[in-house]
């Protein structure tokens, strides 16, 4: 019977001593990190924007555009990946003088960066049409 006793008293001990020690962890303030550790500190980031619009300059005339844009992070032990993707159209139809224009801008940061983007328009004298696509992506390697 004592021995049960005094196993209840070291597990209580114990878990006693393990909530303690976690709570006097979290209480913990920020540290100033060294010129080393932020050597091995990484970051990256990715923004992609579109715009696309669309005139045509009749009452009875069709316009349409589409923006769509999107990002990504992932981060392995070895280094942190943005992707960022844009797609925009832009369409005018059946007026007088139609016109379309699609615009693509990115602006990323990392260690390695690579970006694509293309824009293409084409016009007739009562279709206008536009598109633009751009891809970024930006990786963040530690140095150490």
């Amino acid at each position: 019977m004592r021995a049960t006793v005094a196993l209840r008293l070291v597990f209580r001990a114990v878990i006693f001593t393990a909530l303690a020690k976690s709570a006097a962890l979290s209480a913990v303030e920020p540290v100033k990190l060294t010129e080393t550790q932020m050597d091995t500190v990484t970051a990256g980031t990715v923004a992609v924007g579109m715009g696309a619009w669309a005139t045509a300059g009749d009452f009875n005339a069709n316009t349409y555009t589409y923006t769509s844009t999107s990002t990504m992070s992932t981060s392995t032990m070895k280094s942190n990946v943005e992707i960022g993707l844009g797609f925009g159209n832009a369409v005018a139809c059946c007026g007088s003088n139609p016109y379309t224009n699609v615009q693509t801008a990115y602006y990323a940061e990392g260690d390695r960066v690579s970006a694509n983007s293309l824009e293409d328009n084409m016009s007739t004298p009562t279709f206008s049409y536009s598109y633009g696509y751009t891809s970024v992506i930006a990786v963040g390697v530690p140095w150490r």
